[in-house]
């Protein structure tokens, strides 16, 4: 497999005070990776870095071939790049389906809305 994902020698923070010096990597694509380590490691700084909310202060980091240092965050979603907060609740107003709807905002998504939403009610049917 080809690395759909590489970083190299990324420092990662908020303002002047780092949170993860000198990672570096990659992610093949089709693989399932998992980010282990305790609080404050960095593991949430390394995801809000790849969805475009934090910029490294060194490194570089690629995806698919492409700097993403390059791109803007709201374009990253076009890539197929996605940041999902923490929280379990994202709109807690909002029913199970509309929460999922949020997902298919882009034109490309809103083609396959009905094919996707079936299949997440497939893997998960007590949503539906």
């Amino acid at each position: 497999m080809t690395a759909q994902l590489r970083f190299n020698n990324l420092t990662l923070g908020y303002d002047r005070h780092p949170a993860v010096h000198h990672l570096s990597g990659e992610i093949a694509a089709g693989s399932l990776t998992a980010v282990v380590g305790p609080n404050g490691a960095g593991k949430s700084t390394l995801f809000k870095t790849i969805s475009g909310i934090l910029t490294p202060s060194a490194g570089t980091i690629r995806f698919e071939g492409q700097d993403l240092r390059t791109i803007p965050a709201a374009r990253r979603a076009h890539l197929g790049i996605a940041h999902v907060p923490e929280n379990r609740r994202l709109f807690p107003r909002l029913t199970v389906e509309d929460n999922l709807r949020m997902g298919a905002f882009m034109p490309e998504a809103r083609a396959k809305y009905a094919e996707r939403l079936a299949f997440v009610f497939d893997l998960f049917p007590r949503m539906k």
